[in-house]
């Protein structure tokens, strides 16, 4: 069956020039004012508070959470995420058929603010189909994924719209990353986040696939525009590395000096705890039938971005190049990937 889509109806509506454009081709809506503050067991008190007046037509900014038994720190996130001082966007919720108290809590916070909507998934589609799913129900002219356990600065949004809007050539806009803990005590400024507005796509591509470690970069604000055009979350695991390769393709890549994101790094939110079948699990249930070739599937999703990009030819066979002694690099893996596939299993 077909997911589900809430929205809430029953209230009232109250050039930095940059080196990185050079081979990019073709490339508001605020809550009700409230007269009293509802009761609430999970919104927090700053987003009962008067608003402004909604405007006409579609929002700046959809912002897309996917969430899966998120009843921990979920409330803590959306109160932030609502709490912008950049008030023209949309929020939607894609509920992945979760059995803890996340629908309470989604259903609280569509009731207080309009710019709410929730998908409910009628089964468990794994978090790269429910993360996809946010997008394809996205409307504003940028897009942003958030993660249901971390954190925003109020100013996050005001602040990578700007830049997105001053600089055509710049494809994905974030800020510092700032570690935190499961109590929200911090652990520090993440330091390998990318400043990615090299002169060439080719470079911009070979240094997400060499540089990029914790991809906090996918949390951006990008262009819905280009995310679209792109295959998005691969369904295997490291395929979100693949997506931002791909996206490096269509402009640069802009990271803000100040802290943005406070992301939580507890055994329990973070994916890197989770063994080699929890991962699988966690990403979609269906590729525990059939493990997939990780290194064989990065390398033809590599090729399959290259082919589609909008750059010219010698941009392409300059990342051609790169793909190509990457194959050298990792052929012992890709030969033991291709060995396992091809050859039958040993009954016990």
């Amino acid at each position: 069956p077909a997911a589900r889509v809430t929205r809430v109806t029953n209230l009232s509506p109250n050039r930095r020039s940059s080196n990185a454009c050079r081979y990019r081709r073709g490339m508001s809506t605020a809550p009700p004012i409230l007269d009293t503050a509802p009761a609430s067991r999970f919104a927090t008190r700053s987003l009962l508070r008067p608003r402004p007046q909604p405007g006409n037509g579609l929002p700046a900014v959809t912002i897309g959470v996917p969430v899966f038994n998120a009843e921990k720190y979920l409330a803590d996130s959306l109160s932030s995420l609502l709490d912008q001082t950049f008030p023209d966007f949309e929020l939607i919720i894609s509920n992945n058929a979760s059995t803890d108290l996340t629908s309470e809590i989604c259903a609280e916070f569509a009731a207080i603010d309009p710019r709410v909507r929730i998908i409910s998934q009628p089964k468990n589609i794994g978090a790269i189909r429910n993360w996809n799913a946010v997008l394809d129900a996205a409307r504003g002219r940028y897009f942003k994924w958030s993660s249901a356990n971390d954190r925003v600065a109020p100013q996050l949004l005001e602040r990578c719209v700007e830049v997105l809007e001053r600089d055509p050539c710049v494809v994905a806009c974030y800020g510092t990353t700032a570690l935190i803990d499961d109590d929200g005590d911090p652990l520090g400024d993440y330091p390998h986040d990318l400043m990615l507005m090299d002169h060439r796509p080719s470079e911009r591509f070979i240094r997400v696939c060499m540089e990029m470690r914790l991809n906090n970069a996918q949390c951006s604000v990008i262009r819905t525009q280009p995310l679209r055009q792109s295959a998005r979350l691969r369904p295997f695991p490291g395929g979100d590395i693949g997506l931002m390769a791909e996206l490096s393709l269509y402009g640069g890549f802009h990271k803000l000096p100040e802290p943005l994101l406070y992301r939580r790094m507890a055994r329990d939110s973070a994916t890197k705890y989770l063994s080699d079948t929890g991962l699988l699990r966690f990403l979609d249930p269906q590729l525990l039938k059939k493990r997939p070739p990780v290194a064989w599937r990065t390398h033809l999703d590599y090729l399959q971005s290259i082919a589609k990009a909008p750059i010219p030819a010698k941009e392409k066979i300059a990342t051609l190049k790169y793909i190509t002694r990457s194959f050298y690099w990792e052929r012992n893996r890709l030969w033991q990937e291709l060995k396992s596939s091809l050859l039958p299993t040993r009954r016990k």
